[in-house]
């Protein structure tokens, strides 16, 4: 072999792997190496002594929840144990009728924050998903099995909310596009006995207003939409930014709201 042609398959040698470290380096700064983000949640259900978690991200990660009382006393925590895109985790042992703050997260970066306050015992009623029942930890003595009432008013959830008190607007004032509303009207007035279109929208309207005093589960997006469930009732509705309504109807599966782009946010900050 002559020195020159060692001399090639040398150089070759060296610039492929010249290549294949600018490769790798390039890849670990524009994929693996970029920040994660929550593409969808946190949600939360309780019961009145435990709280379960779901939150979705752009790429796979760790998963970890700090959690306490305050906003200073998150000093307790909860790990995945699991890289994922989608995690699920359960805070246990908590007090029942008190308000705690999580930020969930990975190991190293936290991602969002926010609050949640379990029901008091004897309540059968998941926030932010299923009745609790439906999902109950066999562990936790407190969430025994509850019927639902079948045929409770709007307001029995919370006892606290009078719809006869409100001076329901015209809807042409309550309904984002006036012209939309004979249509979800054809589709989803059925869901909640609406008598005519005018009615189906006032109940629109009504819905956010008990949202409010009862505090239901809410989530608010990037464009500014608004979108409010029941789990109780199954009551879904969306609104726009100056709280017109886009759509009211009943989702055919409990989790739809989970699925449901924004993140928590507490309505008697947004409503008035």
């Amino acid at each position: 072999m002559t020195a020159a042609r060692a001399s090639f398959r040398l150089d070759t040698v060296t610039d492929m792997r010249i290549f294949w470290a600018t490769l790798v380096i390039w890849w670990l700064g524009t994929g693996c190496g970029r920040a994660v983000e929550i593409t969808q949640g946190p949600s939360v259900q309780t019961t009145p002594t435990n709280a379960l978690i779901r939150w979705s991200t752009d790429q796979a990660a760790g998963g970890r929840v700090y959690f306490g009382t305050s906003v200073k006393t998150m000093d307790r925590r909860v790990n995945s144990g699991e890289v994922a895109g989608r995690q699920e985790l359960r805070l246990p042992g908590l007090k029942p009728g008190t308000t705690y703050w999580y930020t969930v997260g990975t190991a190293r970066l936290p991602l969002a924050t926010n609050s949640f306050t379990t029901p008091g015992l004897g309540s059968s009623v998941a926030v932010g998903g299923a009745p609790a029942s439906a999902r109950r930890d066999p562990s936790d003595p407190a969430a025994k099995p509850a019927a639902i009432p079948a045929a409770a008013p709007p307001s029995a959830a919370a006892g606290k909310f009078d719809a006869s008190q409100l001076r329901v607007p015209p809807s042409r004032q309550t309904w984002g596009a006036p012209r939309t509303l004979q249509d979800h009207y054809d589709r989803h007035g059925a869901d909640f006995s609406s008598r005519n279109p005018d009615d189906y929208a006032a109940q629109a309207w009504t819905f956010l207003r008990r949202a409010k005093a009862e505090g239901l589960p809410a989530k608010l997006d990037e464009d500014g939409v608004l979108r409010v469930y029941d789990p109780q009732t199954r009551a879904f509705a969306a609104y726009n930014r100056d709280l017109t309504t886009r759509t009211y109807f009943k989702p055919g599966r409990r989790d739809y709201f989970d699925d449901q782009p924004g993140k928590p946010v507490d309505l008697k900050k947004l409503v008035k």
